[in-house]
């Protein structure tokens, strides 16, 4: 396996996330249901007392219901129609972390989206000459939003906060620079 298909693969892994804890859900509780439906069987064939309801009686009323059985049923198929519906969106979903790859030469990286908002909060609020606390941001995907606090007084240059951002972050990977948006508050803070 060449070095670039494992650093595909790494990259792939640690930016998406894995579907294994619903699968192990799903099977687990697949498997409780047989165990119990067996467990029943052979109570049933030994001729013991039932854990829950002996499967015969269960199968009797199902096909013989009365109010009380159509109202249970209809309560469990609802859970499983939900529950069915909540494993479908997590099998299409792309599952994607908060995290993003960016090429380098020497292998795979992978940056935390809240890195790329404190660094570029960080220069906003160097770019605004405003305090740490008076800038936050926020990043998702290739789009940031900065937010700036101007300390009462001094003026706030937005384009000057947009443009140090877009350069900061375009030196971590030229995606992650190019749609940023400045929103510059209109109360400040005092100093």
């Amino acid at each position: 396996m060449s070095n670039g298909s494992v650093e595909r693969r790494i990259r792939r892994r640690s930016v998406h996330r894995s579907r294994s804890t619903a699968v192990s859900v799903s099977l687990v509780v697949l498997a409780l249901v047989a165990a119990w439906i067996g467990t029943e069987s052979v109570l049933q064939a030994a001729g013991a007392a039932p854990l829950l309801a002996d499967p015969q009686t269960v199968v009797d009323t199902a096909l013989r219901p009365d109010a009380a059985f159509v109202t249970i049923a209809e309560v469990i198929a609802a859970v499983l129609v939900v529950l069915g519906i909540v494993l479908v969106v997590l099998a299409l979903k792309p599952g994607r972390q908060h995290r993003s790859a960016v090429d380098h030469d020497r292998g795979a990286v992978v940056i935390d989206t809240r890195i790329l908002a404190s660094t570029a909060a960080n220069a906003a609020g160097l770019a605004a000459g405003v305090p740490d606390d008076n800038t936050s941001a926020t990043a998702r995907g290739r789009s940031t939003e900065v937010r700036v606090v101007p300390v009462t007084g001094v003026p706030v240059d937005e384009q000057r906060v947009r443009e140090a951002v877009q350069q900061r972050l375009a030196g971590l990977d030229d995606r992650f620079g190019k749609r940023v948006r400045v929103r510059v508050e209109q109360k400040g803070t005092l100093a």
